[in-house]
Formats: structure tokens, C-alpha cells, sequence
């Protein structure tokens, strides 16, 4: 029986993300399965290198995921960004999930991106193999380098592989930041009529319009649409679509996080990431490093007395806010301020669906 979900939230695999998921009640998992995108791998993309460093590599991410998500609930895995050097993609996805399927207690979605359809049959007997054993599998598609005519003929390709209802259809909008939901809806029709049309496990569609990062963003209080959710209202809108699914990058732009810069090098602003109905509300302080004591504690609050604030108990990044409200003046660390962001986020948009 193919794994239902109400809500697919993707994920950049970092500290934050891990702990934002590892806060999450038992009830809060109900309808939601995480789409884990894997973070590089430290290896030259050549197969000695990285058949050398996959041990330690995939006992780490089995870890991170025991540690973070619990037994038997189900996780789509994305390989896109373990080795992104390496000629041969789809072999890593195939090896790196299969690696991981056997180390961990929770049913594996394998993620495969509609560009490498077209390499399965090139690949050998063993690959072949391994491939087939897998339970179901994610077909992501980004709607902004496939046109929506691809559809049928890409799950064709894959139902070679698979039965059809072992294949989930993700249409990936991809970064749409300062868009107009409409705009986005009406360039997405085409799209959801073709998914609509075909056959497979579930269609779900995703989008991420939260900024690269918050340069140029004015210290105070600011209000950033969410233009995926606006998407998905005016989808839900329409019956043809009403047993489509939901997906967006929580509180992270689509883009990758750049690998390349210097921690000692950059500056975060301390903020808070607060998801409401429709839009995030930022609130942005001082630069993290030789910030004065007690930016985060007025931050929060300036949340805990706004209407939107969800209060004690709504999430885990809620109750933090109104602790570090009453709390000392430390101003916590990047890395918890993306944890608590992202769990209320989950949250609040599983509540919301």
C-alpha cells in the first residue's frame, strides 16, 4: 500500500533542520513525511574516493536520522547534493539509499529526479537490482526545466521500473521568491491538468519563497508572503485537484546553502522566521557576532504580545520563544534559531492542512 501523506516538507539535512524534527510529538507526525535533501559528501566525485569515505558518510546520516525522526515513520531521501561531481548520478542514488534503507528502522522513499528517467536503462544488472527492491519511489520534477507534455511519457519510463502505484509525482515549483501566487497558479495549470490526467501513487506540488538570505531586509518587523501556500489555496480550489498534496521548503530558499562560505567570514543577523496563516513574519535584530546581550530575548517579545503568536504548547519553537522571553539575555546560536523556526513551521502548516 503506497505511503499516504497530507503535507512534504523538504529539508536542507543541517543541525537545525535534524533538531526541528527530532521536537516533534508523536500527533504532530500524523500526515507529514519529511523529504530529507542530503548534504555533500566529503570526497573527490571518483569511485575510490567515494567508496572510501561512504561508511563513515552513511553511518552519520543513519544516526542523524534514528536521532531525529522516529521508528517506522517514513522518510523520502534525496541524493542530489551527495555528489554533485560525479558523472554518474543516479548509480549514487541507487547505492547511497540502498546503504542507508539497511542501517535505519524507517521505510525509505527513494527521491528520482525526471532527468535521470532516461539513464535506467544504461544501468548494470547489479544497479538494476538494487534499484527494483525499492518499495516506491518519488518522481520530482521541476516545473521550470521539464514541460508539462514530459509528464506522462517520464512516468512511463519509470513504470518500466516500477507499477505505477508505487510512483509519487513531486511537480517542484522550485524558488518563486517575490511572485505572485497567481502568476505561479496559472503557469502551474498545465502541469496539474497533465498530473491529473495520468495515473500514479499521488501527485504533490511544492514551492519555496523564502529569501537566499536576509541582506538588505531592514532590522524591525517584516511580512513575506508565503506564495507557495497562496498556490495551493487557489489548487485546493478546484476539484479536479482536491486529492493533491502539499509541499513547500519550510523556512529555507530552495537554492542549496553554499558549502563554500567561511563561518568566520559571514555575520547573521539574529532573527526569528515566524510562520502564520499566509506569510512569515521576520523579526530581524543586530548582527550575531558582537551583538549586545538580550537582541533574541526582545525579539521574542515582540512576538509573544503580536496576535499571530500560536502560544505555550502550540509547537516546541513556540514554547522556546516565550522561554527565551523570559529568559537570560543569551542570544542563542544560528543553528536553534533555524530549529525553532522550522518546527513551529511544520507544525503550523500540518495544523493548517
Amino acid at each position: 500500500m503506497a505511503t499516504k501523506w497530507k503535507y512534504l516538507p523538504i529539508l536542507k539535512w543541517k543541525r537545525g533542520e535534524q533538531a526541528a524534527l527530532s521536537k516533534m510529538v508523536t500527533s504532530e507526525w500524523d500526515s507529514v513525511v519529511p523529504l530529507i535533501e542530503l548534504s555533500p559528501i566529503d570526497a573527490a566525485p571518483d569511485n575510490a574516493s567515494l567508496n572510501a569515505a561512504l561508511p563513515t558518510y552513511i553511518a552519520t546520516v543513519a544516526a542523524q536520522i534514528t536521532k531525529s525522526i522516529p521508528e517506522n515513520q517514513p522518510v523520502a531521501i534525496d541524493t542530489r547534493y551527495v555528489a554533485c561531481g560525479y558523472a554518474k548520478q543516479l548509480d549514487v542514488m541507487i547505492v547511497v539509499i540502498n546503504r542507508i534503507k539497511k542501517a535505519i528502522p524507517n521505510p525509505v522513499l527513494p527521491v528520482i529526479q525526471a532527468g535521470h528517467i532516461s539513464l535506467i536503462p544504461g544501468l548494470n544488472s547489479t544497479r538494476s537490482g538494487t534499484l527494483r527492491t525499492f518499495d516506491e519511489v518519488i518522481l520530482r520534477m521541476a516545473t521550470d526545466e521539464f514541460e508539462s507534455a514530459q509528464i506522462d511519457p517520464l512516468l512511463v519510463g519509470l513504470a518500466k521500473v516500477f507499477k505505477r502505484k508505487q510512483i509519487h509525482l513531486l511537480l517542484d515549483q522550485f524558488a518563486i521568491v517575490d511572485k505572485k501566487s497567481t502568476d505561479c497558479f496559472n503557469a502551474l495549470r498545465p502541469y496539474l491538468a497533465a498530473a491529473a490526467a495520468t495515473t500514479c501513487a499521488s501527485v504533490t506540488v511544492a514551492g519555496g519563497s523564502f529569501p537566499v538570505n536576509l541582506m538588505g531586509r531592514k532590522q524591525g518587523i517584516t511580512d513575506l508572503p508565503r506564495v507557495e501556500w497562496g498556490v495551493w489555496l487557489k489548487i485546493q480550489s478546484e476539484a479536479d485537484y482536491e486529492e493533491f498534496r502539499y509541499g513547500d521548503y519550510t523556512v529555507s530558499n530552495p537554492n542549496p546553502m553554499d558549502e563554500d562560505v567561511d563561518p568566520k567570514k559571514v555575520n547573521p543577523s539574529i532573527s526569528l522566521r515566524y510562520t502564520s496563516d499566509d506569510f512569515w513574519r521576520l523579526y530581524k535584530g543586530a548582527g550575531f557576532k558582537g551583538a549586545p546581550a538580550g537582541v533574541l530575548k526582545s525579539l521574542c517579545k515582540l512576538l509573544i504580545t503580536d496576535p499571530i503568536y500560536g502560544g505555550v504548547g502550540y509547537s516546541f519553537g513556540d514554547t522556546k520563544y516565550t522561554d527565551y522571553a523570559n529568559g537570560g539575555p543569551k542570544n542563542g546560536i544560528p543553528w536553534t534559531w533555524r530549529r525553532d523556526a522550522t518546527n513551529r513551521h511544520i507544525v503550523h502548516t500540518t495544523k493548517q492542512l
